[in-house]
């Protein structure tokens, strides 16, 4: 029977400690797109022995390297204020995720900026300490068409507090406008978070294939914001362990009671994820077969059965019996879960369990319920503080490389304890509307002048204004342009630039909000 790819479903959620794979929540599955997959892989060594041929040599086990790639539309939830499904894959790649559920609103004192002084955005006293740095603000103001800024820098010494605009208004705001709630991702250069990522090649219990990786982090994330296109992202993803049809052992489901030539005995199985039926398999014939000895003294074996997904459980003994409804340890067997229903199994020395496993979800999966946005009626803001107006082109892609160091550890049982992301380069390509007499961006290359850029992605009323729960915001404080071309495209003349986001001052390379 062949089993096809588009019924697939995923889930990322978020890992407690490294490499401890998190079975998934029902809000924890997000829709991925066509191309998205897991992949086990293992890193390997040769022996260099002379054998007397010049044959390869077999390839030895050094640890496991799977890998991932989802292609993902860039979308917000759906609600202000929450999450999106896939926001673990954005806060593994920057590193950190601040929740805003209480939105704060401005007092007197804005001001709109000029050629010289950035815009200012006047907040109770106090509540400046409540907003970071980068933090998009969705200011919910129809004369500026509920603009969105980022904090660029903040002035809490008096009363209001005043959070300085990354770029300035048409019109200071007033008095008495909310500014939103972020779910605000930004750059933390240490304990990145990693997580479990699960496909399951259906939603039901009809599902064909269950792969799960652990202790996965984003390697890389690149966002496309093509004008009449949908705004997409993708996210390629490396991990410590990797597993196929998983099965988990713990306290409810770790007992296995026999009764063999000896008498009543009693397996304990070890509690943990198995990354294979047969390697559970092999830990039940372990421990029944020492349980045994002793007593009955028995060989006691558990075997899968590949071709019809059952597991098998024998003895080389006179006397073998499963007593999954009676026995001291019937409350918390494993017999259930390895497919046997729940009846005392006698008068045979080989029992197959009446169910093949299956490998579907736990859960019924829960998605956002916003869909991708087109790119169009969007605003690229790039320049100065005080180059508020839209900047017209056709494409930006913003590109965040995190690649992993992995810490080797014999004691692990993948080969790998730990895995460290050492460095974060963000590179951004646009392709712009030429315009006659603009040399601002030639200019700031060849005099290395850093540039800010923010891209605000979304829905808009029929006002125009942004509506909340549909936004993206996407701000880098500091672009050095490295490359600007005038060039052709289907017959008309285009600019392209090419820039690495930096880190300057107080502030980090690249901040995105969800507003």
């Amino acid at each position: 029977m062949a089993f096809g790819s588009r019924s697939n479903v995923y889930a990322f959620i978020k890992e407690v400690a490294e490499g401890v794979l998190q079975d998934p929540t029902a809000a924890s599955f997000t829709v991925a797109r066509e191309g998205a997959n897991l992949t086990g892989a293992v890193n390997t060594t040769e022996s260099d022995e002379l054998r007397n041929s010049i044959a390869a040599s077999k390839a030895f086990v050094t640890s496991q390297a799977p890998t991932g790639t989802i292609p993902h539309y860039f979308k917000p939830s759906g609600t202000e204020g929450v999450a999106p499904d896939y926001g673990i894959l954005v806060e593994s790649a920057l590193g950190a995720v601040e929740e805003n559920s209480t939105e704060y609103s401005t007092v007197s004192g804005s001001t709109a900026g000029d050629s010289t002084t950035r815009a200012n955005i006047a907040v109770a006293d106090g509540d400046g300490a409540n907003i970071q740095l980068g933090q998009a603000l969705l200011i919910k103001d129809g004369a500026n068409g509920y603009a969105v800024r980022n904090v660029f820098s903040k002035d809490e010494s008096g009363d209001p507090d005043l959070l300085a605009s990354s770029f300035n208004f048409g019109t200071a705001p007033g008095s008495g406008l909310g500014l939103g709630k972020a779910q605000f991702y930004y750059p933390q250069n240490t304990a990145q978070p990693t997580y479990s990522a699960h496909m399951f090649q259906s939603s039901s219990s009809l599902s064909g294939l269950h792969q799960a990786i652990a202790g996965t982090r984003t390697t890389s994330m690149s966002i496309e914001f093509n004008a009449q296109d949908l705004a997409a992202c993708n996210f390629e993803m490396a991990g410590i362990s990797y597993y196929k049809n998983p099965i988990r052992i713990d306290a409810t489901n770790n007992l296995l009671d026999i009764v063999d030539d000896g008498g009543t005995i009693q397996a304990t199985i070890a509690q943990k994820v198995y990354a294979t039926p047969m390697a559970l398999a092999g830990e039940i014939a372990a421990k029944a077969t020492a349980a045994s000895v002793g007593s009955g003294d028995d060989t006691i074996t558990c075997t899968w059965d590949n071709a019809n997904g059952v597991f098998i459980i024998a003895s080389d003994g006179a006397t073998f019996q499963l007593p999954f409804a009676t026995g001291a340890g019937s409350a918390n067997s494993i017999g259930a879960t390895l497919g046997f229903t729940v009846a005392d199994k006698t008068g045979a020395t080989s029992y197959t369990a009446e169910n093949a496993q299956t490998y579907g979800p736990a859960v019924t999966p829960v998605y956002d319920n916003q869909g991708p946005n087109v790119v169009r009626d969007n605003v690229l803001l790039l320049g100065s503080f005080s180059d508020y107006m839209c900047v017209s082109g056709q494409s930006l892609t913003l590109s965040v490389a995190t690649p992993k160091t992995d810490v080797p550890d014999w004691c692990a049982e993948s080969g790998i304890d730990e895995s460290l992301i050492l460095s974060r380069e963000v590179s951004i390509t646009a392709t712009l509307k030429f315009k006659k007499h603009e040399v601002e961006g030639t200019n700031n290359l060849l005099n290395n002048i850093t540039s800010q850029l923010a891209f605000i992605h979304g829905q808009r009323d029929d006002a125009r204004n942004w509506i909340p729960g549909s936004v993206v915001s996407v701000f880098c404080p500091s672009v050095s342009i490295t490359s600007n071309v005038v060039s052709d495209q289907d017959g008309y003349l285009v600019v392209t630039l090419e820039g690495t986001a930096i880190a300057e001052g107080e502030l980090e390379d690249l901040y995105i909000n969800f507003l």
